[in-house]
């Protein structure tokens, strides 16, 4: 390049350079990131960032909420407490009618028809369903007392056949479970065979209990099973109706610069970090200091920041939070970054007037460009 020419060139990339890299910071110009919780409907100029976020308001590294409102313990206790856990007789149930004295009258092997009724000699026929077994010898005291003076009458059951629940769902045996004494959710689970080992198990994470025509109550049942809290063991009463839907599939986002982008499938607990490793990890490029949480949570949009080099490097699992449907993770790109992109988009205007840059690692080659400083020497270009 002769020296006129050089000096043109100098003259047209003093003017002109900063005019294009302010052409490609407005071209690539987007919302940035920002803590704070967000009311929808708001333009981008008028966002105002609220910086108290409550610590486990929005974000919680233990999930215990879901699309269903969850029954407390109070609730689960309250609904437990009016179980009546007196066994009523009921269709199918086997019993001895054994009247000391009068063989005659005696009989064994009775069972109740599927109208809830018996025949009994001198009796006749007599509907006992629903009848505890104290009222059913009642009754038959009084009806045999029009015969016989102080009849003694013992009933003894051989089957228990109407103290059971419909256990419906994701399960492995799913169907009717029948009891022997009282039941409880955790018993009807065991003997409907458990849930079923291949199974996605994030759908499997509550059960319904219906009594009659009511709703009772929604239980946790990772709280339960995982976590062994026993307060959630409902007590069951004869014809609940249990059901354990299969809930849909739970995913989030993972935007910037992860080395695989995109939609990842959550697993049950699934923290921050996880998500980030599912997806690759970080790049080369990303900012791990300035890594955002977005949630939607009671109509707002909440965004946290997020210090991954803290929870790396030392163990700081306090904003490690688990993940909800829906949530997004992006992982911005460092400030030296965004500066080699715009070099590289720079490369060919260069190579068109002559001047080659061959991976600008520093300031030095640029300014012998821009400013007719010598990258050797550090004198002026003529």
């Amino acid at each position: 390049m002769t020296p006129l020419a050089l000096s043109l060139f100098q003259w047209i990339t003093r003017r002109s350079v900063p005019l294009f890299l302010s052409a490609l910071l407005a071209g690539c110009a987007w919302i940035p990131a920002k803590q704070g919780v967000f009311q929808p409907g708001t333009k981008p100029e008028h966002f105002v960032p609220d910086q108290n976020l409550a610590p486990g308001k929005y974000f919680t590294t233990e999930l215990k909420t879901g699309d269903k409102p969850l029954s407390d313990v109070a609730q689960i206790k309250t609904a437990s407490a009016k179980v009546d856990t007196s066994y009523r007789f009921g269709p199918g149930d086997h019993f001895d009618f054994l009247v000391h004295g009068w063989e005659d009258i005696s009989r064994e092997d009775i069972i109740v028809s599927p109208d809830g009724q018996v025949a009994l000699p001198r009796i006749g026929i007599v509907k006992i369903q629903g009848l505890t077994l104290q009222e059913f010898t009642d009754l038959a005291v009084k009806e045999l007392s029009a015969y016989y003076e102080k009849p003694e009458i013992t009933v003894v059951m051989k089957e228990y056949n109407n103290n059971r629940v419909f256990v419906l769902g994701q399960v492995a045996k799913p169907g009717e479970v029948n009891f022997q004494g009282p039941g409880t959710l955790l018993e009807a689970l065991s003997l409907c065979g458990g849930l079923p080992t291949d199974a996605n198990k994030n759908s499997v994470s509550r059960c319904s209990i219906t009594r009659g025509k009511d709703l009772v109550m929604w239980i946790d049942l990772r709280e339960l099973l995982e976590h062994g809290n026993m307060n959630l063991n409902a007590q069951l009463q004869n014809g609940d109706v249990i059901f354990i839907p299969a809930g849909e599939d739970q995913n989030a986002y993972i935007l910037g610069e992860v080395k695989s982008p995109g939609l990842i499938a959550l697993r049950p607990q699934m923290p921050l970090m996880s998500a980030i490793m599912t997806a690759g990890g970080p790049t080369k490029e990303a900012n791990l200091t300035s890594v955002f949480l977005i949630h939607q949570a009671q109509g707002k949009g909440i965004v946290e920041k997020i210090n991954l080099q803290e929870l790396i490097g030392r163990g700081d699992a306090t904003k490690n939070y688990v993940l909800r449907d829906g949530d997004m993770i992006y992982v911005p790109e460092t400030g030296l970054s965004r500066f080699n992109y715009y070099c590289g988009q720079l490369q060919p205007f260069f190579t068109i007037v002559g001047v080659t840059i061959n991976s600008i690692t520093g300031w030095s080659s640029l300014n012998a460009v821009l400013y007719g400083t010598s990258a050797t020497t550090g004198g002026v270009l003529h």
